[in-house]
């Protein structure tokens, strides 16, 4: 006899009743809460058990017809081995390129510093006729508009923000009307937490923080009479991704929600697509035994991958020692590379629709990001409270009080004696990003 282990009519129904009373069995009297409830850094509970949600919306990413972009980062201060590994990223599977400045927060102590009209003129040649996306990160808004006017791109991602010390508020409008005129695919403004995450702080903050920004620009713009739906269009939200992958998916769900809550707000009765990239997290990377950081990437990359992001770019795991070598940025590209190619992340629209614990996580990361942003918008928006310093009070408070936790590589399994790390050259100066110094787990961690 033939029996389909997968028929739903095979078992007896179950209940979740019946569940709880074998739980109590098992648990001879200790707490349930205390026992198999765990908690986020924001409090949020994590029950043991969901019952699935049959009436889910998928959030998927803007363009379901392609992979999300697997964007390689150009960031060695040598402009002609940068672009001799700018050859080497594109022959070998990657579709975008992530541009740092050096004086981007995101750099790390690395970063581009070169003139803007040689970089477009430079950028403009490589990559003309290729169907690459480019994205910028802490350059002024020239680069981008010499890049829109001279450059036949796949996708421009100008990096407009105005949180950014290198790009000044009163520029900034002019820049976007005449990016907005150029035409082309991509965005143009950022609205950025990934500052907020690399120096501590929690996943509701990053989140509240990307919505407040989003609200400032949405604030700025349309003094100048450009459209609501128009900003929504050309913003590119930016998170930090982590080895908490359960997390980290419904973070990036999360931002979509958020994205769609405030266009709502803004009268947009068909909202666009939210545009979403993802940084792998500079945070969670070690010095020590910096291999096992390789694994850490690749969770973080599943979990936004499967979280229905856009744009990934992955920091190369030797990037706490030096500017990272071939090796360490192939390791970077391929692991998007793989799970693309070979495992086919990206064939299913949002996996995570209607599993009952992810649905559970994002609808509370979403309200919980709100009621921070409803609090930032009250004390005069994100820019009043980056120079009152209250920004980087909740930041540095979250980062205290958060549970310390073991760091394999550093705190757990470490290395008797390391191996010899390999890198191209010495870091320089880490940029701090809204006032926020960004803080690995292991320059914490007690040794």
């Amino acid at each position: 006899m033939n029996i389909d282990s997968l028929d739903p009519n095979l078992f007896a129904p179950a209940s979740r009743d019946a569940w709880l009373k074998l739980v109590n069995r098992a648990l001879k009297g200790a707490d349930f809460e205390e026992a198999l409830l765990s908690r986020t850094d924001d409090g949020i509970a994590i029950q043991p058990l969901y019952a699935r949600r049959l009436d889910a919306t998928p959030l998927p990413r803007r363009r379901i017809d392609t992979p999300w972009t697997i964007s390689q980062r150009m960031d060695d201060p040598d402009i002609d081995r940068a672009f001799t590994q700018l050859d080497a990223d594109l022959a070998n599977g990657a579709d975008g390129i992530h541009l740092l400045s050096k004086t981007s927060p995101s750099a790390f102590g690395i970063g581009i510093d070169a003139e803007a009209d040689r970089l477009a003129a430079k950028l403009a040649a490589a990559l003309s006729g290729k169907d690459i996306s480019l994205r910028l990160d802490g350059f002024s808004p020239a680069l981008a508009e010499a890049l829109a006017g001279s450059s036949k791109l796949a996708g421009l991602h100008a990096g407009l923000d105005m949180f950014t010390p290198s790009q000044a508020t009163s520029e900034l409008t002019d820049s976007f009307k005449r990016l907005s005129d150029a035409g082309g695919s991509g965005t143009i403004l950022n609205a950025d937490g990934r500052a907020i995450d690399n120096a501590g702080g929690t996943e509701a903050q990053e989140l509240a923080v990307v919505a407040a920004s989003l609200v400032a620009h949405l604030r700025l713009l349309e003094q100048a009479g450009l459209a609501p739906e128009a900003i929504l269009n050309a913003t590119s939200l930016c998170l930090s991704a982590d080895q908490n992958q359960f997390v980290t998916m419904a973070k990036a769900r999360a931002a979509r929600m958020l994205f769609a809550r405030i266009a709502e707000a803004c009268g947009v009765s068909n909202p666009p697509t939210a545009h979403l990239f993802m940084e792998t997290s500079y945070r969670m990377l070690t010095r020590l035994d910096p291999e096992t950081n390789i694994l850490r990437n690749t969770i973080a990359v599943f979990a936004a991958g499967t979280g229905g992001v856009d744009e990934i770019s992955v920091l190369p795991h030797t990037l706490t020692h030096g500017i990272p070598d071939p090796l360490a940025r192939r390791l970077a590209r391929n692991t998007q590379t793989v799970l693309i190619a070979e495992s086919h992340l990206d064939h299913v629209i949002d996996p995570a629709a209607g599993a009952g614990g992810i649905e559970a996580l994002t609808e509370a990361l979403a309200e919980k990001a709100w009621e921070i942003f409803v609090g930032i918008e009250r004390d005069g928006g994100l820019a009043k409270n980056i120079a009152s310093g209250r920004l980087a009070a909740m930041v540095t408070e979250a980062r205290a009080s958060r549970v310390a936790k073991p760091i394999v590589g550093t705190t757990l399994f470490a290395m008797k004696t390391e191996r010899p790390v390999v890198v191209l050259g010495a870091l320089g100066t880490v940029t701090a990003g809204m006032g926020l110094r960004p803080v690995r787990l292991d320059e914490e961690a007690p040794l």
